[in-house]
């Protein structure tokens, strides 16, 4: 390996060491390391390589790099298990999977179709908590509910099941997952916790970080992705609109 191919090698480890620890690299934070990968495309094709390899992606976009695992990634992503523990109070796949769907259904609110360049600016969390309700009642009316489950190989009659017995909101109750509310706010926590989102809970209001809008974007990108579990939970609201009118 010539002198010129470990430079740029080291150039690209450098970058995705400080991404790995956490660190930001950008315009504003490790700008080096940023003016590398932005000037250099030798870096940047290195960096993307050496990250496919170890089943991560790298996002560019408002200035900054971000890194996320491949979706089922055994190497930086996480087990079912491991998710159970960083999200409070979820102990079972059911509330792992329910966390899930609330997750996707709050990203459809962000981007109103499928596409990356049409987000709002923030969502209130009672109306993550309504569409979700909506989602999932329109969803429990599907006459064949099991074979929606196979073929999105997604268990929805688990989440609606653990969703039913979730209470709404009661005097005196908070906390925990002692009902829907609750539950709900979990779930904005944890996304809070990873980055994702900003909360305002004197307000309760739900803003997306640019790390989540980065994501979202290079994931619309690939046009196979819009017909996928996303645009499936996307098409329950569009349904439950359409049944309440």
């Amino acid at each position: 390996m010539n002198a010129g191919t470990i430079e740029i090698l080291d150039h690209a480890l450098d970058i995705l060491k400080v991404l790995l620890q956490g660190e930001e690299v950008s315009k504003n934070k490790n700008v080096l390391l940023y003016d590398k990968y932005r000037y250099n495309a030798a870096v940047e094709e290195m960096l993307i390589h050496i990250a496919d390899k170890l089943e991560l992606r790298i996002y560019a976009g408002s200035d900054r790099l971000f890194v996320c695992p491949e979706a089922g990634s055994r190497l930086f992503g996480w087990t079912n298990e491991e998710l159970r523990d960083r999200i409070s109070y979820v102990t079972t796949n059911s509330e792992l999977f329910t966390c899930y769907f609330i997750i996707m259904t709050l990203v459809t609110m962000f981007y109103r179709e499928a596409y990356p360049d049409t987000p709002v600016a923030y969502v209130k969390i009672n109306e993550l908590i309504e569409s979700v309700a909506r989602r999932l009642e329109n969803l429990g009316r599907l006459p064949e509910l099991e074979k929606v489950s196979e073929e999105n190989q997604f268990d929805f009659t688990e989440i609606c099941k653990v969703w039913q017995r979730l209470p709404d909101a009661r005097e005196g109750v908070s906390g925990g997952k002692n009902d829907k509310v609750a539950f709900v706010e979990n779930v904005c926590r944890f996304l809070y916790n990873e980055k994702l989102i900003a909360l305002d809970m004197t307000q309760r209001i739900i803003y997306p970080t640019e790390r989540l809008k980065v994501i979202i974007w290079n994931y619309y990108e690939d046009r196979d992705n819009r017909r996928d579990l996303l645009s499936f939970v996307r098409g329950l609201e569009v349904n439950a609109d359409a049944t309440h009118q």
